[in-house]
């Protein structure tokens, strides 16, 4: 019974946001707050995490368009849903080579870099590209939206039951699912047990951050989210966003419902580890740490298809990647000028 319990969870797990209600797409919200785009001198590549496309729920809800709005030259990557992050970051290279070819054909934009936006596991594939497939040279900064980079501890629950005897069946089920929002040859040989072992806290901390080290070339930066299931605030989110986390007003986001499940175990039971569902504040945490946001997994790309910000804490996505990829130049200046000194 035990095992059929977290079998459920784990089909719950691989297919968070798929069955989420779609939202009738609604106007923009009047009256954004005043802000001034200052496209970047790189094109943008959007990494997509674990079980994402570039169209379903895990996807960058209209980012991609508005920042292209705004002038920056983007491309948004698409890689396996279900599999390792060596095989994802392969797969993520030719989408970097393709950024640089897009930004090339664009007057007045450097081809010699991109930049890097990367959300959950997309961090985690976008450092082993930097690292392990030669493309620091080719990076200029990568800035990681939640990305387990201490792993997430609902992945080393699941693995207790995707073993390897366990492995194919569901692989197969789950390259059957991924059919549906993606392109078969990314849906094709997936490897649950491969993705959920790259995205576990033993492995990362034991062997990923041991062998994939930064790159001096590239610039590091890192957002975490906090919510949780009833929006009420937990005296450590403070002192886990070392202080740059101002929620409107005190108030929390409330934590979509299909994240409510595997919140418990991100966030180590009692010990209430700030997190957004899926990602605990810590684990996070890489390079130069920008903040935290009133988030949750979803809600840090504008999913299920928010066309307004949240009515609860105000957090509207698109104004903060809007936001951030005008600053990322600068960034990069910043750090390259502190080098010098």
């Amino acid at each position: 019974m035990k095992k059929l319990a977290a079998v459920v969870a784990l089909a719950v797990t691989a297919t968070l946001g798929c069955a989420a209600e779609e939202v009738p797409e609604e106007e923009a919200v009047a009256g954004e707050d005043a802000f001034t785009a200052r496209p970047s001198r790189h094109a943008i590549v959007l990494a997509h995490g674990f079980n994402g496309s570039t169209t379903n729920t895990w996807s960058f809800y209209k980012v991609a368009d508005r920042l292209t709005a705004d002038g920056h030259v983007v491309h948004a990557a698409e890689v396996s849903p279900y599999k390792s992050v060596p095989v994802r970051a392969g797969e993520l290279a030719g989408h970097v080579d393709a950024a640089i070819a897009k930004c090339r054909a664009r007057p007045g934009c450097d081809a010699s870099k991109v930049h890097i936006v990367a959300h959950s596991m997309g961090g985690l594939d976008s450092r082993y590209l930097i690292s392990k497939l030669g493309y620091g040279n080719r990076v200029a900064s990568l800035t990681t939206i939640s990305s387990p980079h201490r792993g997430t501890r609902i992945a080393d629950v699941l693995l207790k039951v995707v073993t390897d005897d366990f492995n194919g069946a569901i692989s197969a089920a789950a390259s059957a699912w991924a059919r549906t929002f993606t392109e078969r040859e990314l849906a094709g040989d997936s490897d649950l047990r491969g993705a959920l072992l790259s995205i576990s806290e033993k492995y990362t901390k034991e062997t990923f951050n041991e062998e994939i080290r930064d790159d001096a070339r590239v610039t590091y930066l890192s957002y975490a989210g906090v919510s949780n299931f009833a929006s009420i605030p937990n005296y450590k989110d403070r002192e886990a966003c070392d202080g740059l986390f101002n929620p409107r007003l005190g108030v929390r986001d409330l934590m979509n419902a299909q994240l409510v499940p595997s919140a418990p175990f991100v966030a180590h039971g009692a010990q209430l580890r700030p997190n957004d569902g899926l990602v605990t504040v810590e684990s996070a945490k890489w390079g130069k740490f920008m903040g935290c946001i009133p988030a949750d997994h979803l809600d840090e790309v504008g999913q299920p298809r928010h066309d307004r910000p949240n009515f609860l804490t105000g957090f509207d996505h698109l104004d903060f990647y809007r936001k951030l990829a005008s600053k990322l130049d600068d960034e990069v200046a910043e750090r390259a000028a502190a080098g010098n000194r």
